[in-house]
């Protein structure tokens, strides 16, 4: 039709008979979405003047009754045209005079000042009779004759059409060239007259209209679908100047990547350790200090009996408030120190990673509430989490995002994973082969490969029951089946960064549970100021019992020299040695005890420090545990919507086949449709050569920016700040938490939101082929299929055309249609033309319109009358005539001959 921008009503006006035909077939062709809205008025249902138009609207075959009034007041018109088709030939019935003049003047005054277009097309055949009150033409319109001819095109040989008294055949010819006069062909501005003067006086001009559509919408659908859908397989991407390889070593890759991103970040998720101090040396004493020491423990005996027991106390209270941590730890979360500890519940079921998170929350606090020391907030894990997307990005593009994740090399070249599922798997790497029965019984019915902890349970589900009789065997078999499947998954990247994570996650649980038992092991260790009473008693029994020895042998050495029964040189070395004695026996009893609690104080206050350091480091490792529980939530999470991503980097690629109805039959040779019908091995090559201008290296990050950036539009309502700002989607919390993330990423993994790069990408390749790869477009273009009268053709792009479209030089329409002195004068020559040839998809839509100079009705053939009277032309005109056409008789040698007209045979040249 006209051009987009402007609003036109194309108004025809017609009556009984051949005119009948045009307004059937441009229905038909309305039907097939050929030709644009128009308005049909039927002559015969006009009533007075002022009265209301009936008329009949058509859209896309569709039509309904309005009228003419309706019709103008319902919108803002730009332009109108006004088409009266004027018919001859047995059984026309002209428009009336003053139909013509009332709808002109009704369409001017009430269009809202739109231009209006009028014009009078003649339906006439050679041989057909004018009806009396036919008017040829009106001085004021555009007055044209559809050129009794059919021809494949500009500039070609054509087909005289002879009179016929069927409406369809008269119809089947001059409606497309009426749709070309009009601008009613879709997909195309080519409007010949709208801006053409109108010729002076009567003169009315001989036209013709030539139409081309191929439609490669079927071509088009199956490249769409060649060149966007992936199933899984990531297309090779294109370097500028070097080549982009895929890697075979997938193991090698994705560990390099997921261990690059664990040195960039892994600080985030560790905690130092606090290193207990060595163990004091035991101190050795020397004779006198043993002296010394004895003295102070014998006046301690008679001395300091109460300040031992002020001493006592004094420890105690240290050793109680030193125990607080542990009496908080084990008396107030018994249940935290059981998970972390044993593993398992109460009914002998292993506890899930999710209840390691909740218990070193509960345990963290009773350990900062018993310091008095504040909650340390958790870590901002954005940059990890954005960067764990830039890595499995650029191992599906080589294009290097983020400083510390290059991409991976093969030699010289960059190099990118074959499969998306190497890299995370999707929504369609999930194990579900689960039978219902171990489904109902272990509430599992799906395992996702990034999982690993989930799958690990899973696994240790099925081994407890292997053993039951009823579901033993399919247990068994669901856990090899698992098994088998997890291995083939075990070197995407997702799965190595996760093991990663698991593994650190493993090794703080582990060293959670052995500090708490021996946090545990120090409360159940002994009073140290009992234990140091119990060495002093000890002690001082000892002491006591050498005194009493030593006084008991020095007393009675003493009485038996007294008594005389020895001498005093012998009792008083006896007594000496009972002294000597005495001093060296509680010599080593002090140093022995005294040694003993050296070792004891020692031993206490390694077991102190290490204590304390084993307190800090129990709050780091539980701290770990809650910020790596976390962080493994947020991983599944990012995991479901890059697997998904990546599955479908694209989204479903929609392409839907906007294909017309084929017309199998009625088409005359001057109009035609085409569809391009290439083979697959050509189909590939064209999707072959747009990717590499469509995937160059790092072609995933807008479609990835786009889908996260509109996670905030998915989600609704509940995510007005991701709206605002999209970056606060890396700080939300992962899977199970119903957090943003939780639901995008779910929403995402479960099709609900899915990427919008098909459509853009599309658009890209169908620029590509409509611009500077418009050879490429040949190629879909190389086997052209259409239909003449039923019957099926093939040829060439060019055979096709036939040169509409394009401009021509010269040209003669239809002499037939001229009487012979027009005809000699040149009156059937083309003198004016209109080409118009525009993109649609990789097809396209070429109309090309000639036309003669104007003439008058005088110049148009008449019918042939059965009475004709034949008349000699004195002077033969200056005219080439074929040798069959001329004939010269021996006898007439004087110059003065008949002058007989070329005869019609059907086909001219």
């Amino acid at each position: 039709m006209a051009t987009e921008n402007k609003s036109v009503l194309t108004v025809f006006v017609g009556s009984a008979g051949p005119a009948a035909g045009v307004r059937d077939v441009l229905r038909d062709l309305s039907t097939a979405e050929l030709v644009g809205s128009f308005v049909w008025v039927d002559d015969a249902e006009i009533g007075d003047a002022g009265t209301r138009v009936p008329a009949v609207e058509t859209e896309r075959g569709i039509s309904r009754s309005v009228t003419l009034q309706d019709v103008l007041a319902s919108r803002h018109y730009d332009l109108v045209r006004l088409c009266v088709l004027v018919p001859s030939g047995p059984g026309a019935v002209p428009v009336r005079l003053a139909t013509e003049t009332m709808l002109a003047e009704l369409l001017s005054s009430n269009s809202g000042g739109a231009r209006c277009v009028r014009l009078r097309v003649l339906l006439r055949r050679p041989a057909d009779e004018q009806p009396a009150s036919a008017i040829p033409a009106l001085a004021g319109w555009h007055n044209l004759l559809v050129a009794p001819e059919d021809s494949r095109g500009p500039g070609m040989g054509h087909e005289s059409l002879t009179a016929t008294h069927d409406p369809v055949d008269v119809g089947r010819q001059a409606a497309p060239v009426i749709a070309g006069i009009t601008g009613l062909w879709t997909d195309i501005e080519h409007t010949p007259f709208d801006d053409a003067p109108v010729l002076p006086g009567n003169s009315l001009r001989v036209v013709r209209s030539f139409y081309r559509r191929l439609d490669t919408s079927h071509a088009e659908h199956r490249l769409h679908s060649e060149l966007l859908e992936f199933d899984g397989q990531l297309p090779l991407p294109r370097d500028a100047g070097t080549a982009v390889l895929y890697a075979d070593d997938v193991p090698a890759a994705t560990r390099q990547m997921a261990h690059a991103v664990w040195v960039k970040h892994g600080h985030l998720l560790t905690s130092p350790r606090k290193s207990a101090p060595p163990k004091r040396d035991v101190r050795t004493i020397t004779f006198m200090d043993a002296v010394r020491m004895t003295g102070r423990f014998l006046l301690a005996v008679l001395k300091n009996a109460p300040s031992l027991l002020i001493t006592r106390a004094i420890h105690r209270a240290s050793t109680s408030v030193a125990s607080a941590a542990q009496r908080a730890l084990f008396g107030s979360t018994p249940g935290a120190y059981r998970v972390l500890v044993g593993g398992v519940d109460a009914d002998g079921q292993r506890v899930s990673w999710t209840e390691y998170e909740s218990a070193s929350r509960q345990l963290g606090a009773a350990l900062d509430e018993a310091k008095g020391t504040p909650q340390v907030a958790a870590p901002d894990l954005s940059a990890l989490w954005r960067d764990y997307a830039r890595g499995a990005l650029t191992l599906a593009d080589a294009s290097e995002r983020s400083a510390g994740l290059p991409p991976i090399q093969v030699g010289a070249h960059r190099a990118v994973l074959r499969s998306a599922a190497d890299i995370v798997p999707g929504p369609d790497d999930d194990f579900t082969d689960i039978p219902g029965v171990v489904s109902a019984t272990t509430q599992l019915h799906v395992a996702e490969a990034p999982d690993i902890l989930g799958v690990e349970e899973l696994r240790t589900t099925l081994r407890g029951l292997e053993q039951d009789p009823v579901i033993g065997l399919d247990a068994r078999r669901t856990g090899a089946a698992i098994q088998t499947w997890a291995a083939k998954r075990r070197h995407s990247f997702a799965v190595s960064f996760g093991s990663i994570l698991t593994s650190r996650l493993s090794a703080d649980i582990t060293e959670a549970g052995t500090l708490l038992e021996r946090i545990k092991g120090v409360e159940a260790l002994r009073d140290p100021a009992e234990e140091s009473a119990e060495v002093q008693r000890r002690m001082f029994w000892r002491v006591r019992i050498a005194t009493l020895i030593a006084l008991v042998l020095g007393v009675l050495a003493g009485v038996l020299a007294w008594k005389e029964f020895i001498s005093w040189w012998a009792g008083g070395p006896i007594i000496a040695l009972c002294v000597i004695g005495w001093a060296i026996a509680v010599t080593l009893i002090c140093q022995k005890a005294q040694q003993y609690l050296e070792d004891l104080l020692a031993s206490r206050e390694a077991i102190t420090a290490a204590n304390e350091a084993d307190r800090v480091n129990l709050r780091a490792a539980l701290r770990e545990i809650e910020v790596l529980t976390g962080a493994y939530r947020q991983y599944l999470s990012w995991s479901r919507a890059l697997g998904a991503f990546l599955a479908r980097p694209l989204g479903v690629p929609k392409h839907v086949l906007t294909a017309r109805r084929r017309i199998d039959w009625g088409l005359p040779r001057h109009s035609a449709i085409g569809f391009g019908s290439p083979d697959d091995d050509k189909i590939a090559r064209v999707a072959d050569q747009l990717r590499q201008d469509l995937f160059t290296v790092g072609w995933l990050t807008e479609p990835w920016d786009t889908v996260s950036a509109g996670a905030g539009v998915a989600l609704g309502g509940v995510a007005h700040d991701i709206t605002r700002d999209p970056s606060l989607l890396t700080t939300k919390a992962g899977a199970g938490s119903g957090s943003p993330l939780d639901e995008w990423s779910l929403m995402f993994y479960r099709g609900r939101v899915q990427s919008t790069g098909a459509a853009v990408l599309w658009q890209r390749a169908m620029s590509e082929l409509t611009g500077p790869r418009t050879e490429l477009a040949r190629d879909l273009l190389d086997v052209i299929e259409y239909r003449i009268d039923g019957t099926v053709h093939r040829s060439g792009i060019d055979d096709f055309l036939a040169g509409v479209g394009v401009p021509t030089e010269g040209g003669f329409l239809d002499r037939a249609a001229f009487t012979d002195t027009a005809t000699m004068r040149g009156a059937s020559a083309v003198a004016g033309e209109l080409y118009s040839r525009t993109r649609v998809g990789c097809g396209l839509v070429a109309v090309t319109t000639q036309f003669t100079e104007g003439v008058s009705a005088e110049d148009l053939a008449r019918p042939t009358s059965k009475h004709v009277r034949t008349e000699e032309i004195h002077e033969i005109p200056d005219i080439d005539l074929r040798p069959a056409q001329r004939e010269e008789s021996p006898t007439d040698k004087s110059g003065r001959t008949s002058f007989i007209a070329p005869a019609v045979d059907g086909i001219n040249f």
